[in-house]
């Protein structure tokens, strides 16, 4: 008899579906069936599934959309397994997660034998970090210590890394098979599991909990294209949660797993309804919902509480509003107290509470590009135009973490997240920015954004990245809400306007001006590059080469700390190249204090930090880049490009991905030595000439709008 029947509904994504796959043939489980339940959605999975063969899959489709409950059940009725087991395709099992289970059941023959679910938004290859940073904040997985088996059990099963209000789950629970009465209720959207499980638990005799089995519940990192069933709850989550817990609570005969209802619906309670009821303007907080949570509470016991949790306790329970706002005041306040030596609450505060009730400045413009490190970009031409032609009709602001950046015109400088910050982007009717501004700031009702972004895309952005390799595993949520905040998004051609809209998931029209970072690159003369050039103390009788590779996600191990080595050997270059060129160094902002060139100070020169890559474009003869969107505002230039991707097989299919078909479309040779670009650099002219044709389409897809008048463009239309 197959010993354990595993049960998977899919719907969507392929990608996590991999994991899932995956993650269980790292179980190395022998004596089981796989059933996968295809619900008639449109992603196909045929060709995914070839690569597990060596796994025992039953495939069960349908070719209408059917709900998880429906495809749970159905998996159930052709199920032969002694257990089973239930895996939505969007998780991972944690390395033996599963197998310790198994272990378990052979050894005890248990009716019922789970272990532990975290939710994460961690790709499966980055979950190994977050159980370090669990250890980290001394939130380790939970322990068994004194508990009994049946109370880790409990424990486990209600768990404190999942959804605040969720308390039962049919997820990483191996249950014998025969003590199923009961299917799952195919009329329930949401939450399906809870009647399900209220008849298995009450059902079962033995109970078995086993520690460090882990189960990795996915949060999707895409809550607009890819929503998961919680995702789609919205705002009746609460109501559907409220309703099935009541269920549990009234149905379930185990006291002990009562108990841990009680804790971890005042868990809820105290770190998340507590600060909707203060703070929330919805006021169903104070109102519906908090009869509700009333109700619920009335139902259950509650214990090892603190003084101050009981004085609470009490209030909610009696139904005093009032002493239950003044107790959550005096919390809220003491709280915020506790954290006023972190400077930068502090000036939050302030920006909140006192700078955003200010009036604002009708006339004033505030200029960030690339977090305040750079005078540079669009930001920057946008705001020269504006100066030359409007001098006094605007109060200017630039943010600039150095104040010592000299800016034409003099206008007023702040330091990013300093006070003055706060004070002058609250009071500014407008925000030129070029990249994600901070999700700290709240932009006011009368203020305008004007985002120029930094470049035409040709790796993936945002919602349409796949897996998110980089530290943030929520980075794609940053996209969508800091794009709801723009009034104005700015592109250089179709091409760019249709990635923004997709990667943003940015509703508004988009403005295609060109960039103004580009209209330099046409209105230069001659004394102008030598001006470059003598800025940048090189010498002026050799050609110039500039590399501008972009970062790799995988390069980001957390916040400030960065793994980089320069792949392409500039020794080699110098050794074969040093009597006519030079080479300019320009790495990503995100790894520009990590970059060593020792040994070959005199050939090549970090200008990494070197505010305006616009202004290397004009002295640079040829430019060598990989993935960065450097190339496309180059090739306004008509001047040769190489291309060293080195790792581009690991890029295109691994970390990223591309727009392009960078294999047809790109204006130059795709190099993956040292020793290439060096060939390509002696042979530069004939490579002109290869590549003329294509640099000739290339040039009328991305550059044909620009033509030095992008500023104007832009100005004209936000300040008509």
């Amino acid at each position: 008899m197959t010993f354990i029947s595993i049960i998977i509904p899919f719907d969507t994504v392929k990608r996590y579906l991999k994991d899932c796959l995956d993650s269980l043939r790292e179980q190395n489980i022998d004596d089981c069936e796989i059933i996968l339940v295809l619900n008639g959605g449109k992603e196909s999975v045929d060709d995914l599934l070839k690569e597990y063969d060596d796994l025992n899959i039953i495939i069960k489709s349908f070719d209408s959309r059917i709900n998880v409950s429906k495809a749970r059940n159905e998996g159930l009725k052709i199920a032969e397994g002694q257990y089973v087991y239930f895996i939505d395709s969007d998780d991972y099992i944690y390395q033996d997660g599963l197998s310790k289970l198994i272990d378990v059941a052979k050894n005890t023959n248990a009716d019922f034998i789970n272990g532990e679910r975290i939710n994460t938004g961690f790709i499966k290859e980055r979950f190994a970090e977050e159980i370090d940073l669990l250890a980290e904040k001394k939130r380790y997985p939970l322990l068994k210590k004194n508990l009994a088996d049946d109370e880790f059990s409990f424990k486990l099963l209600v768990g404190d890394k999942t959804d605040d209000f969720e308390v039962l789950s049919a997820l990483h629970c191996l249950i014998k098979k025969d003590k199923i009465d009961k299917l799952f209720d195919e009329s329930a959207v949401y939450q399906s599991d809870y009647e399900f499980m209220i008849d298995v638990l009450n059902g079962m005799e033995s109970f078995v909990g086993v520690e460090n089995a882990i189960y990795a519940k996915r949060i999707r990192d895409d809550p607009i294209n890819l929503k998961s069933l919680n995702q789609q709850m919205g705002a009746d989550k609460f109501l559907i949660y409220s309703e099935k817990f009541k269920k549990a609570i009234e149905n379930i005969n185990i006291e002990a797993l009562k108990d841990e209802f009680a804790s971890k619906l005042f868990k809820y309670y105290y770190s998340n309804f507590s600060g909707n009821f203060y703070a929330n303007p919805d006021k169903k907080w104070r109102n519906e919902y908090f009869d509700i949570l009333v109700g619920l509470m009335a139902k259950i016991n509650f214990k090892n509480l603190s003084f101050y949790q009981k004085r609470e306790l009490k209030a909610l329970k009696s139904h005093d509003k009032n002493k239950l706002r003044k107790l959550l005041k005096l919390r809220i306040n003491f709280s915020k107290l506790l954290e006023m030596d972190n400077m930068w609450r502090i000036k939050a505060a302030i920006y909140y509470k006192i700078f955003n009730k200010k009036e604002i400045n009708q006339k004033q413009i505030i200029f960030c590009s690339f977090r305040g490190d750079y005078y540079s970009d669009s930001p920057k031409y946008l705001y020269e135009y504006l100066y030359e032609n409007y001098p006094d009709e605007f109060d200017y602001v630039w943010v600039l973490n150095d104040k010592n950046v000299k800016v034409p015109g003099n206008p007023k400088k702040v330091k990013r997240f300093s006070l003055d910050f706060y004070k002058e982007v609250a009071r500014s009717k407008y925000w030129v920015i070029n990249g994600r501004q901070s999700v700290v700031l709240a932009k006011r009702k009368e203020q305008i954004i004007v985002s120029t972004w930094h470049g035409t895309p040709l790796k993936k952005l945002g919602l349409d990245i796949g897996n998110v390799y980089t530290r943030d595993p929520f980075l794609k949520h940053s996209y969508i809400d800091v794009s709801k905040e723009w009034d104005y998004l700015i592109s250089p051609n179709r091409y760019t306007t249709d990635i923004l809209k997709s990667s943003f998931g940015y509703e508004k029209d988009i403005f295609e001006s060109g960039y103004p970072r580009n209209d330099i690159l046409y209105n230069a003369d001659e004394n102008k590059v030598n001006e470059i050039k003598s800025k940048l103390n090189i010498p002026d009788d050799k050609k110039i080469i500039l590399y501008a590779p972009t970062w790799r996600d995988d390069e980001f191990v957390d916040i400030g700390s960065v793994k980089f080595k320069l792949q392409l050997e500039l020794d080699k270059l110098k050794e074969n190249l040093s009597d006519e060129y030079i080479v300019l160094v320009r790495t990503h902002y995100f790894i520009s204090n990590n970059l060593d060139l020792s040994g070959v100070e005199d050939f090549a020169f970090d200008v990494s930090r070197y505010d305006d890559i616009a202004e290397l474009y004009l002295v640079a003869d040829i430019l060598i880049t990989d993935y960065s969107s450097v190339f496309f505002d180059y090739a306004n230039l008509k001047r040769p490009i190489l291309y060293y991707t080195y790792d581009l097989e690991k890029y295109e299919n691994v970390l990223r991905g591309f727009y392009l078909d960078i294999h047809e479309e790109v204006p130059g040779p795709l190099l993956k030595t040292t020793e290439e670009v060096i060939d390509s650099i002696k042979n530069i002219e004939s490579l002109k000439e290869e590549y003329k044709d294509k640099y000739d389409a290339f040039y009328e897809r991305f550059c044909s709008i620009e033509d030095g008048n992008a500023s104007k463009r832009i100005v004209e239309k936000v300040w008509k």
